[in-house]
């Protein structure tokens, strides 16, 4: 079992490292998340920055002070914020980048079971940035462009399937009922996706039936797999 786990975590981290990033230069950063008491409380606003700047931008504080190329293009910059999810059993962190308007860029989610808050904020926080995608500039440009919301209500549905729309950094994938169930993160690979919601983070494949996908994610450290049919 530790040999499936182990060969789990570093199939998903594959995916992510083959990422490219070819977008935005600047991202701004709060000195203080509105889940905590204090700036930079556990240290989590200095480990944000940190952490993002290795996504080859480049980070600042709020309250620092900007360069000369900053301020010739203030609408091609992406402001970051951490909030806290609910979760009954684990700590869950969301990461999530807007443009000037207040449109989201890229967001994630990261967890963790630890107890003590200093150790589950920075390994929830870590989780999250190592399944963040940050889409090039241009793409999220023409998807701003013309995404809008669509409802198909001539045709019905099935059930059994799930629905994927294209966003910037994949695709969020809705039931027949237009209920979100999960966010497909794109990777290198046209038929490979990191995947996520609320209870998991996973990998999804593409399986040899048409329209199935295979989806994969650990828990209690067992590596549970299930079957999705999708319709993109």
């Amino acid at each position: 079992m530790k040999k499936i786990t182990l060969l789990f975590a570093l199939c998903l981290s594959t995916f992510l490292s083959a990422q490219h990033y070819s977008g935005y230069e600047f991202v701004v950063v709060p000195e203080k998340f509105d889940f905590l008491s204090e700036s930079n409380q556990y240290n989590l606003n200095e480990l944000t920055k940190f952490l993002i700047s290795k996504k080859e931008v480049t980070a600042l504080f709020e309250t620092e002070v900007k360069p000369i190329e900053y301020s010739m293009n203030e609408c091609g910059v992406l402001r970051l914020n951490v909030t806290k999810e609910k979760s009954f059993l684990n700590t869950k962190l969301k990461i999530t980048l807007r443009d000037c308007r207040g449109n989201i860029i890229a967001e994630s989610t990261g967890s963790s079971r630890e107890k003590e808050y200093r150790v589950a904020y920075n390994y929830a926080l870590r989780e999250a940035f190592d399944l963040l995608y940050l889409p090039p500039k241009e793409v999220t440009q023409k998807r701003l462009q013309t995404d809008a919301p669509q409802k198909d209500l001539d045709q019905p549905k099935d059930s059994s399937y799930l629905y994927a729309k294209k966003t910037g950094q994949g695709y969020k994938l809705y039931d027949s009922e237009e209920n979100e169930k999960y966010t497909l993160f794109k990777t290198s690979k046209a038929d490979q996706f990191i995947i996520s919601n609320n209870l998991i983070n996973g990998a999804l494949y593409k399986a040899k039936n048409k329209d199935e996908w295979t989806l994969e994610y650990l828990k209690d450290e067992q590596v549970i797999t299930e079957t999705l049919k999708i319709a993109f």
